[in-house]
């Protein structure tokens, strides 16, 4: 059985705070290792709304394929790290 840890860095806690509140989920309920695909509300609509919203917080584009193939939510948060460049707005 493995333990699950809660969002901790800063971008980790940005894409968990919009996935709470862009799907409608408990905030508390996300962590690192939360599957995209299989998070409640995670559909091509919400995806675009989840992206440009991270786009906005990381103050430029994100690569869209990556994004595209993020499959957790540590995924989408590295990729945010790197988008930002270690100064999210």
């Amino acid at each position: 059985m493995s333990v699950e840890t809660p969002a901790g860095t800063e971008e980790e806690r940005l894409v968990a705070e919009a996935l709470a509140q862009l799907l409608d989920v408990d905030l508390n309920q996300l962590t690192t290792f939360t599957v995209l695909n299989t998070t409640e509300g995670w559909d091509s609509v919400n995806q675009m709304r989840v992206l440009v919203y991270l786009e906005r917080e990381a103050g430029g584009p994100l690569d869209y394929e990556r994004f595209m193939t993020a499959e957790t939510l540590g995924d989408l948060a590295g990729l945010v790290a790197d988008a930002a460049g270690g100064e999210l707005s």
